[in-house]
C-alpha cells in the first residue's frame, strides 16, 4: 500500500507565510544615526520591536540602545514612554561587562539602582531619584547604600541626603 504525501492547503501557506514575513523581516527605524556605516545594526531591528525611535511630538519611545564610538558596543539600553525613562536601564563599562542597573517604579518615581565591579560583582545597591526644577533634571542618591568589595562581600554602609554623603557606616 503506498501513502499519498500530503499538500497544505494553498490558504494556510499564504497565511503562514505573511505571518513569518511580518515577524522576521528587518525595518529601518525612525531615528537617524550619525555614522550609517557603523550603526547599521543599531538602526536595523525586527518589527515589532524596533529600537531609537520618536513619537510622533519627536520624544523619545521605546527600546532604546546607546552605542559606543564607532559602534564598538553598547553603553547603556531601556525603554522610554514619551520622552521619559521607564522600566530597567542598563548601562555596561567599555568592555562590555554590566556596570549600572536602574529600575524606575512607575508610581514613587524613585529608583533602585545596582552598581557593579567590573569583574561583574556587585559594588553597591540602593536608592536615587529624579527631580524636575526649573527645566533642570536633576539626579541624586539618598538614604542608605550597601557596599561590597570586588569579591561581591559585604563591606559597610553610607547614608545620603540628596547626593550628598553624610556618614559611613561599618
Amino acid at each position: 500500500m503506498t501513502t499519498q504525501p500530503r499538500h497544505i492547503p494553498t490558504g494556510v501557506l499564504l497565511i503562514c507565510l505573511t505571518v513569518s514575513a511580518l515577524f522576521l523581516a528587518p525595518f529601518k527605524t525612525l531615528a537617524q544615526p550619525t555614522d550609517r556605516s557603523t550603526q547599521a545594526k543599531a538602526r536595523q531591528g525586527v518589527w515589532p520591536f524596533r529600537i531609537n525611535r520618536l513619537d510622533a511630538d519627536g520624544r523619545f519611545h521605546g527600546r532604546w540602545k546607546v552605542w559606543g564610538p564607532e559602534g564598538r558596543g553598547i553603553l547603556r539600553k531601556g525603554r522610554f514612554r514619551h520622552g521619559k525613562e521607564v522600566g530597567t536601564w542598563r548601562y555596561y563599562y567599555p568592555g562590555g561587562t554590566l556596570y549600572l542597573v536602574e529600575k524606575h517604579h512607575r508610581k514613587s518615581g524613585l529608583l533602585r539602582v545596582r552598581r557593579y565591579h567590573e569583574n561583574g560583582a556587585l559594588a553597591k545597591e540602593g536608592q536615587a531619584a529624579t527631580v524636575t526644577e526649573g527645566g533642570i533634571i536633576r539626579y541624586y542618591w539618598f538614604g542608605s547604600w550597601r557596599v561590597y568589595d570586588e569579591t561581591g562581600a559585604y563591606s559597610h554602609a553610607e547614608y545620603y541626603i540628596d547626593g550628598k554623603l553624610l556618614e559611613i557606616r561599618r
